[in-house]
């Protein structure tokens, strides 16, 4: 860092002689501040909202089971419904985005997902219910898979892994309120008769709305906030981005927009083609062209160790978390004495009381909910450290610290023999989650702005498929081999700690200036 730090500082000076710069230098001149922090929180917003949505099945459908006539199985592949949506269709928002713009691809996601939300609460029976929880869960994979590059092209190469740590906390958040609004909303007693549709609006549909709320409020939030100066930038809107730094500034600095130094962006000659032409094939032909360069040189080693490092992640995080009921249940119901998480496990699936056959209920374990709060608050701090300490560690440094102490965690929740001493290293392995928003923070670093949201995007589709391996492969060796699934993702996270060695080094993330080429994208360079 101490090496580029001379050009940094030459870069800021720089901003004070000269009219005209590259957009790094003008997203300097922009400052860092208030305007950064509130667009933060609305990104942590759309984050949180992201989250509630995906996982709120898992509260949902143990009290909707005598509603829509579940069996376990069917609770088990509709729990899956918003990874699959999100798997089918982030490529697809990716390349949107990178074509119409972030705000325009959240905006109408956001809105569409809503309403099939408020609509799929309605649902009489099970059918239905998939058909729009996937139709919302759809549209919801618009913001999950565009938000962290819409937060990080808010902000200056200085303070964004800052920025982008602290808004993926609201990842954590999210794991906080879901439970704690279950806890609130699912032991009411609402019987409402609507007979038109032949059901009774209990509780547990309430919950499918609450769940969207956070969605619904940044939907509106959204619609007074700008497109991202960097995309504004790199297709060609050059004075549309001047106004939006122009906005910064004044908010920033605290001054009159008119005293913003820069007055123009040196032209680029890389810009994000909009789609033009209309039809199936040339919606494909763009696809491919934002496609093909992730999978050549010199782009090709950055996706495919992206994308493993997500797919460990999500597999993990995601894959124990639908889970995590079964887990803690089992451990709080245990009579015994001290015995291992496993133990724990087989003892309760032996037990005589332990059938197939549920009874409709729409109440859940208060332990459940406690633990899972108590957990989610422990995830939300490790965002908010990583936070912290990013600017002074950087982020290779805090990868392979995080990820190899949890995937030690995640072995030695196993062969822990007390059941209190277990829960705190399975907790602990959870944590890995918390590299995920960081892990986005590289990605935005190592791609060029052109295909930067297509790469997000596709990472996070890896993410989403191995959160529905994990969960599968998880609950089949749950009962078979329990011990197996704990070395298995243990030792993922381990091989992902590895891989992040090969990671560009803190010295290599500060802007570099090149005088030789005026017309050069710098954004387009991975830093």
């Amino acid at each position: 860092m101490a090496n580029n730090l001379p050009e940094v500082l030459k870069m800021e000076k720089k901003q004070a002689y000269d009219n005209s710069a590259t957009l790094d230098e003008a997203m300097f001149a922009s400052g860092f501040g208030i305007y950064n922090i509130l667009h933060m929180l609305l990104s942590g917003l759309i984050l949180m909202g992201v989250i509630m949505q995906s996982l709120a099945l898992g509260y949902v459908l143990p009290a909707a089971q005598c509603d829509l006539d579940l069996t376990l199985q069917q609770r088990g592949w509709l729990a899956a419904i918003p990874f699959s949506a999100i798997i089918l269709t982030s490529y697809f928002w990716g390349w949107l985005a990178d074509t119409r713009g972030r705000r325009f691809v959240m905006l109408f996601s956001m809105l569409i997902s809503t309403v099939f939300a408020v609509l799929a609460s309605f649902s009489p029976e099970i059918i239905s219910f998939a058909v729009l929880s996937f139709t919302s869960a759809v549209f919801m994979a618009g913001p999950s898979s565009v938000v962290y590059t819409y937060l990080g092209e808010f902000t200056n190469l200085r303070h964004r892994d800052k920025i982008v740590a602290f808004g993926s906390s609201f990842v954590g958040i999210g794991t906080v309120v879901l439970p704690a609004v279950s806890w609130l909303i699912l032991p009411i007693d609402i019987a409402l008769p609507i007979n038109f549709l032949s059901i009774t609006y209990r509780s547990w549909r309430l919950l499918v709305i609450a769940a969207n709320l956070p969605l619904a409020i940044g939907f509106v939030l959204l619609l007074f906030a700008p497109e991202s100066p960097k995309f504004l930038n790199a297709s060609g809107q050059q004075e549309a981005c001047l106004r939006v730094l122009r906005q910064m500034y004044a908010v920033n600095k605290r001054l009159p927009e008119e005293n913003y130094p820069i007055k123009s962006l040196v032209e680029e000659s890389h810009t994000v083609k909009a789609l033009e032409s209309s039809g199936l094939i040339a919606v494909f032909k763009s696809m491919k062209d934002q496609t093909l360069p992730l999978f050549q040189v010199p782009l090709l080693k950055w996706t495919l160790l992206i994308c493993f490092i997500q797919f460990g992640l999500f597999g993990t995080t995601n894959g124990y978390y639908v889970w995590f009921p079964t887990i803690l249940n089992s451990v709080a119901n245990h009579d015994g004495g001290s015995a291992g998480i496993c133990a724990i496990l087989d003892a309760h699936q032996k037990s005589p009381g332990n059938g197939t056959d549920v009874a409709c209920d729409d109440t859940m374990n208060t332990t459940t909910f406690e633990l899972s709060i108590y957990i989610g608050l422990v995830f939300s701090s490790m965002y908010i450290i990583v936070g912290f300490l990013v600017d002074f560690m950087g982020k290779k440094l805090i990868l392979l610290l995080v990820l190899s102490s949890t995937g030690i965690c995640g072995i030695g929740a196993h062969l822990a023999q007390n059941q209190n001493i277990a829960v705190v290293l399975f907790a602990v392995f959870q944590m890995c989650g918390a590299c995920i928003g960081l892990t986005n923070a590289v990605t935005v670093e190592l791609f060029p702005t052109k295909y930067r949201a297509m790469a997000i995007c596709l990472s996070m589709m890896m993410g989403r498929v191995g959160s529905m391996a994990g969960s599968n492969l998880i609950g089949m060796f749950l009962s078979t081999n329990c011990g197996l699934s704990f070395y298995m993702f243990g030792g993922l996270i381990l091989t992902c700690a590895l891989l992040c060695f090969t990671l560009p080094g803190k010295s290599d993330s500060a802007p570099k200036i090149i005088k030789t080429d005026p017309t050069r994208n710098q954004t387009h360079e991975p830093a």
